[in-house]
C-alpha cells in the first residue's frame, strides 16, 4: 500500500514523523500555491486536484511527443491498449478514453484515433481466482471494447499445422564444449487439452524466472496477434516508470541486453515487427502515483496474480529487482527518472536490425550467443567428478531425421531460459512457424564463432594499444 510520503510512516520514529507532519501542514501545494497539500512525490507537496491534473497532463505530453514522430498515415490509427486489469493499465485505459474524447484546441471536435480496443490475456489457465469478467467490466465502464486471448491459445492447432517443437535435449553434459538444444517434431495430441498442454509446458520450466518469462514471452505473442486481428497499428503497453527500472535491471541480469532497447524503449517495434508498434505512455508516472490516481479517480483495478504472488523477495529475479529499485527510489527519490531517462537514449545496435529472430521470443538473436555461453559458463567445478545422472543425447537424439538444432535460433536469454527445462517439454505452436519462417532464410551458423571473437579481441586490443602508446614510460 502506497504511502503518502516517500519514507514508510513505519521506518520513522515517533519525533520525526510528528516533525513531518507538522512541516507539510505548513507548506502549501507547489502548483496552485493555495491548497494544503495531499500527497508528498519525490518530496513535492500536491493537493488533491492539482497531482490529478499533473498525472494527465504527463500521459498526454508523453503520447503527444510520440504522435509528433509518427507518419502522416498512422496519424489516426487503431489502438490496442494492453488491459491486465493491474492499477497502471486500468489508469492508462481511463487515460486514453479521456484523451480520445478530447477537443483539439483550434479545431473542430474530432477524436485523436480511430478508435480505441482493449487487448486482454485471460490467465486463468494458470492461476486459480482469476475471473476476467471483472477485467471487461473495465473496459465496459469506459466505453471500450475489450478483446480476450486465451493462454492456451498458444496450444492449439488450426488450419495445416500439425505438429509442434518439443524438446528432447536441453542440458549441457559435463566435459562437453557446447550447450546444445535439439528439438523434434511431434504430432499435436487433440486428446489432451490444450490448457493441460500450457501447464505442462511451465511445469517443465527450472525456476520461477524462467515461468515468468516464458508467461511474459507468451502473452507478448498473444497481444501482437490481438492486435493485428484487430488491425490496430499501434499497442499501448502500462509500463510505468517503476516498472521500466526494474526491467531494465532484470532483463540486463537475463541476458536480453542484446534486445534491451526493443523491450523498454518508448515507442518500439513491438517484438521486431513492423505492423505493430508500441508505445509506453506511463512511463513518466510511478507506481506511486498511478495508486494514488486511481484512489482518487475511483478508478477500479483487480489484483492479477503471478508465480511470485506471496513469496519472499529473493523468489525470482523480477521480484529482486523490483524491491531493489522501489528501495532505492525510496531512499534517493531521483532514482526511477534517473533510469528512465538514461532508457530513453538506449538506441538498437546495428547488428540487431539485421539478425535472425529469435524462435521463442521474436527479438533479434545475437549470432555468437552459443559461443558466449560456452565461455562465460561453468560447467564442471575444479576437481569435480562427472556426474552419471546427467542426461546425454541418445542415439535418436543425434540423428539428423528425429531431431536438430535449434541453438543458433534462440537468443542468449532464451537459451538460458530452457537451460534447465525438462526433456519432454513441448514449446508453444508459434515456434514452430518462427523456425519454419527462419528456414527460408540463409541459415545462422555457429561455425568458427570462437575464431571470431578471438580476432574481434585481439583487434580491439591493437587499437587501444595504438591510441595510448604515446603515453607509454
Amino acid at each position: 500500500m502506497c504511502d503518502a510520503t516517500d519514507t514508510p510512516a513505519m521506518e520513522l520514529q515517533p519525533q520525526q514523523q510528528k516533525e513531518r507532519v507538522v512541516g507539510a501542514q505548513n507548506k502549501l501545494c507547489v502548483k496552485c500555491k493555495t491548497a494544503k497539500p495531499s500527497v508528498s512525490i519525490r518530496r513535492s507537496l500536491y493537493c488533491r486536484n492539482c497531482f490529478v491534473r499533473s498525472s494527465v497532463t504527463k500521459f498526454r505530453t508523453a503520447l503527444s511527443k510520440s504522435r509528433k514522430r509518427m507518419p502522416v498515415t498512422a496519424a489516426r490509427a487503431r489502438v490496442m491498449v494492453a488491459l491486465s486489469g493491474g492499477a497502471t493499465s486500468s489508469a492508462m485505459l481511463q487515460l486514453m478514453a479521456d484523451y480520445q474524447r478530447m477537443e483539439l484546441k483550434g479545431y473542430a471536435a474530432e477524436h485523436t484515433y480511430d478508435s480505441i480496443v482493449a487487448g486482454h490475456v485471460d490467465e486463468s489457465a494458470l492461476f486459480s481466482g482469476y475471473d476476467d469478467a471483472q477485467i471487461c467490466d473495465i473496459a465496459a465502464a469506459v466505453d471500450v471494447e475489450c478483446r480476450v486471448a486465451r493462454l492456451e491459445a498458444v496450444f492449439e492447432l488450426e488450419g495445416d499445422r500439425a505438429a509442434l517443437l518439443e524438446l528432447v535435449h536441453a542440458t549441457i553434459a559435463p566435459g562437453t564444449t557446447r550447450d546444445q538444444f535439439c528439438v523434434q517434431l511431434t504430432r499435436g495430441d487433440e486428446s489432451t487439452p490444450a490448457r493441460e498442454q500450457l501447464r505442462a509446458l511451465f511445469a517443465g520450466l527450472g525456476s520461477a524466472t524462467d515461468r515468468e518469462d516464458m508467461l511474459d514471452i507468451i502473452k507478448s505473442f498473444l497481444l501482437a496477434r490481438l492486435a493485428r486481428q484487430a488491425q490496430c497499428e499501434l499497442l499501448l503497453l502500462g509500463d510505468s516508470g517503476t516498472r521500466i527500472a526494474s526491467k531494465l535491471v532484470s532483463l540486463t541480469s537475463r541476458g536480453r541486453g542484446f534486445s534491451l532497447p526493443l523491450e523498454v524503449g518508448a515507442e518500439t517495434p513491438f517484438l521486431g515487427s513492423n505492423d505493430v508498434v508500441a508505445y509506453r505512455p506511463m512511463r513518466d508516472l510511478i507506481m506511486k502515483e498511478v495508486a494514488f490516481f486511481n484512489l482518487w479517480t475511483g478508478q477500479s483495478s483487480v489484483v492479477v496474480p503471478t508465480f511470485t504472488t506471496g513469496a519472499p523477495e529473493t523468489a525470482s529475479i523480477d521480484r529482486l529487482t523490483e524491491a531493489f529499485v522501489v528501495g532505492l527510489d525510496r531512499d534517493f527519490v531521483s532514482t526511477v527518472s534517473t533510469v528512465c531517462r538514461t532508457v530513453q537514449k538506449l538506441e538498437q545496435c546495428p547488428e540487431a536490425l539485421t539478425a535472425a529472430k529469435c524462435i521463442l521470443c521474436s527479438m533479434p538473436a545475437e549470432l555468437n550467443a552459443q559461443a558466449w555461453r560456452n565461455r562465460l559458463t561453468v560447467n564442471v567445478a575444479p576437481n569435480e567428478r562427472p556426474s552419471e545422472n546427467v542426461a546425454t543425447p541418445s542415439a535418436d537424439i543425434q540423428s539428423p531425421l528425429s531431431s536438430f538444432d535449434v541453438t543458433a535460433r534462440l537468443c542468449y536469454s532464451c537459451q538460458s531460459l530452457l537451460h534447465f527445462a525438462k526433456p519432454g517439454v513441448t514449446l508453444p505452436v508459434f515456434c514452430l512457424d518462427n523456425y519454419r519462417e527462419q528456414a527460408t532464410a540463409s541459415p545462422p551458423s555457429d561455425a568458427g564463432n570462437d575464431v571470431d571473437i578471438d580476432a574481434d579481441l585481439q583487434q580491439r586490443r591493437e587499437s587501444l594499444r595504438q591510441r595510448i602508446e604515446e603515453f607509454f614510460i
